[in-house]
């Protein structure tokens, strides 16, 4: 089982990179190469990368198992010549069949559901026939989009969170912890699409052009599901 975060998760230290750490991407390991000048022909997959980590550095061992067990609710133990991750407790397994083990070949799915739980979208496979010079040629336009990125972030989660509890729809500072932290952007889209709603519809009362205003209704799929 993959459990979303609350929103009082993320109170907790080290929140944002338990939850970096799991949803490390093939493209991300490969941005990392381009920045350090590294090659980029012969990369780890994400699940090497992270087993790999786990191995060298044991202080770096323990953040990745608290963020299995932020998500998943349960231990975990690195079988590294294997390979393998088995989840929960060795001791209470009867037998070698009754192993839950996260393998290479499902570690994808496994960092997909961490993202949905997240909010965040899912990803691609990547492509394993890629020709090096085409990925590196992509990690760099990645590098330079991110540092523009930058430049234009939006409003904090504790500016986020503040309004969600002065929009009046029963949520307060007491209550909005219990609130899985996906749903955060959900309510703030869905809000600000009535705001404009409403905004647009006074508009047009007014005597405004119908022509340029067009009320969208705002009860719709969010764009972040």
């Amino acid at each position: 089982m993959v459990y979303p975060p609350k929103v009082h998760d993320t109170f907790k230290k080290d929140f944002f990179l338990y939850s970096q750490i799991l949803t490390l991407s093939q493209e991300e390991i490969e941005d990392e190469y381009v920045e350090k000048e590294m090659d980029i022909s012969n990369l780890f997959t994400p699940f090497e990368y992270l087993l790999n980590s786990a191995y060298n550095d044991p202080t770096l061992r323990e953040y990745i198992q608290n963020a299995f067990y932020l998500f998943i609710h349960e231990n975990v133990t690195f079988l590294f010549e294997q390979k393998q991750i088995i989840i929960g407790d060795i001791t209470e397994v009867q037998s070698l069949n009754d192993l839950r083990i996260l393998k290479e070949e499902d570690y994808f799915d496994f960092q997909n559901l961490v993202r949905e739980a997240m909010g965040k979208p899912t990803v691609e496979p990547p492509n394993p026939n890629e020709d090096p010079r085409v990925k590196a040629i992509k990690a760099k336009a990645r590098y330079r989009d991110k540092i523009k990125a930058k430049k234009g972030q939006g409003i904090s989660l504790q500016t986020t969170l503040s309004s969600i509890c002065c929009m009046g729809i029963g949520i307060t500072p007491l209550n909005i912890g219990e609130l899985s932290y996906a749903m955060i952007s959900v309510l703030m889209d869905t809000y600000q699409a009535k705001e404009k709603y409403q905004l647009d519809t006074d508009c047009l009362l007014a005597g405004a052009d119908a022509k340029k205003i067009k009320p969208t209704y705002w009860i719709r799929n969010s764009e972040n599901n």
